[in-house]
């Protein structure tokens, strides 16, 4: 373990307050075991997450600009291609809009594992789960006297992040929960009741539990209906042909009546700007956008490639992809390479179910060869209806942290970490709230809410 990256955790005895077990109020939405105590970071690490924060928002900024300018033929126009591959006409179009030209996500979530090097960030995420769950974590354990990593509470950040200009905080807001992102519901509606006694108009619905007019939406709460000004979307756009009304909804949010968030703003959803981001040919525009901040990104984001299958001339590379022969002009060397050459991860890019919750993630020396040469295999056929990226893979730090077991008694755990930082956006500035943390045992590559995994949040 690096102790320059993670402070050593306490083992089974805690140095601070310990938190009598929490099943009785976190059952219904952790998916796996809690700690009795936060995950500590020093004030240096804090400060880190406080910056990638503004880092990730001007990246985010940046992205929007070169879509943009690749759309208006001022950019290479294969990018804004990459982007839009795979997407109906109408949801392209919606992205493009003049009305959400400058809008951008009002909740950035990134995945950070810490590695031997420093810090790595696997995922980039503009419609995350999990801030319900971070926001009952970080109450529970306040109420043991812990003092948690973060600028503002996961509900008012939300409340600001979210709240409609002309409203403020008089705004009335729906969380909208579609059918696909169900797991999330009971988080949500937590967070809406703790938003409601702050004095906030939030409601969690179903995407058909709104009603409209030609220039409002409204939501009956009980016996009364409820004019709603903000929507929060939290549905992903490949799921759009499920969601109750989707032609008026975002009709009324291009007619700036309503205000839909995150926008629909597909290419902003997308793994592949992690390959545009180390692109060799927008080296130039990504220093110019980002000043200071491409350093610290050039250092966190993984090598990334885009799985396209259009053969290469002869003289061409595939740039910053090597096996031991050297470098590759075709994906024929990495489908074929050796357990040891494929410490790789091919996941899809967007727009798709398997994009989203680890589905469709595969882990190159995770799995047998013939696996590994199928996935590549998926991934090429697949395209361009469905894009794929190729990322580098890096074995996070392991750590040790206390544990309950279901049975409420502690005992040690060990294995590798995951940091999900939530960002609320307001003003031009991304706020840092609650750090999630999620261990999975060693023998696991991919982490995630697995229910053998421990979860907890962050604290100095």
């Amino acid at each position: 373990m690096n102790d320059r990256l993670i402070p050593q955790q306490t083992d089974i005895v805690a140095h601070g307050p310990v938190m009598k077990c929490p099943f009785s109020t976190l059952k219904s939405f952790l998916p796996c075991w809690p700690s009795p105590e936060p995950f500590k970071l020093t004030s240096k690490q804090a400060d880190w997450f406080r910056h990638l924060g503004q880092c990730l928002l001007r990246f985010y900024q940046a992205q929007n600009e070169l879509y943009n300018s690749s759309v208006r033929g001022k950019a290479p126009s294969w990018i804004s291609r990459y982007l839009d591959n795979g997407k109906p006409e109408h949801i392209v179009e919606l992205g493009r809009a003049k009305a959400f030209r400058g809008e951008l996500p009002p909740i950035i979530r990134p995945d950070v594992l810490p590695v031997d090097e420093g810090y790595t960030i696997c995922e980039l995420d503009s419609v995350p789960g999990g801030f319900g769950l971070a926001a009952q974590m970080v109450n529970s354990y306040k109420q043991h006297g812990h003092q948690l990593i973060g600028d503002i509470s996961v509900e008012e950040g939300f409340a600001r992040a979210l709240e409609a200009p002309k409203h403020g905080m008089n705004s009335g807001m729906a969380i909208v929960v579609s059918d696909e992102s169900r797991d999330y519901l009971d988080e949500m509606t937590w967070l809406s009741n703790r938003l409601r006694a702050l004095g906030y108009k939030v409601h969690v619905a179903h995407p058909r539990d709104l009603s409209y007019t030609e220039d409002r939406v409204f939501l009956k709460v009980g016996t009364n209906v409820t004019q709603i000004d903000t929507v929060y979307r939290f549905a992903e756009l490949f799921d759009h042909r499920n969601i109750s009304k989707w032609e008026l909804l975002t009709f009324l949010a291009k007619g700036k009546r309503i205000r839909l968030a995150p926008t629909v703003k597909p290419y902003l959803e997308e793994k592949l700007w992690f390959a545009l981001f180390h692109h060799p040919a927008l080296q130039t525009y990504w220093k110019g956008e980002l000043g200071e901040d491409f350093t610290l990104l050039k250092k966190v984001i993984p090598a990334t490639w885009i799985l396209d299958p259009t053969p290469l001339p002869p003289h061409a590379v595939i740039p910053g992809l090597n096996t031991e022969q050297g470098a590759v002009q075709s994906w024929d060397p990495i489908q074929n390479a050796s357990k040891r050459n494929r410490k790789l991860v091919i996941k899809p890019s967007g727009f798709s179910p398997d994009a989203w919750g680890s589905r469709g993630v595969v882990v190159g020396h995770d799995v047998s060869a013939e696996d590994w040469s199928k996935a590549v295999d998926k991934a090429l056929l697949a395209f361009p209806e469905t894009t794929y990226i190729l990322q580098e893979y890096k074995s996070p730090t392991q750590i040790s942290l206390p544990a309950y077991t279901k049975q409420c008694d502690i005992v040690n755990f060990e294995g590798r970490v995951r940091f999900s930082p939530y960002y609320f956006v307001a003003d031009g500035t991304a706020t840092l709230s609650a750090i999630l943390a999620t261990v999975c045992s060693s023998d696991k590559k991919k982490i995630h809410g697995m229910s053998d995994a421990v979860m907890t949040v962050c604290a100095m």
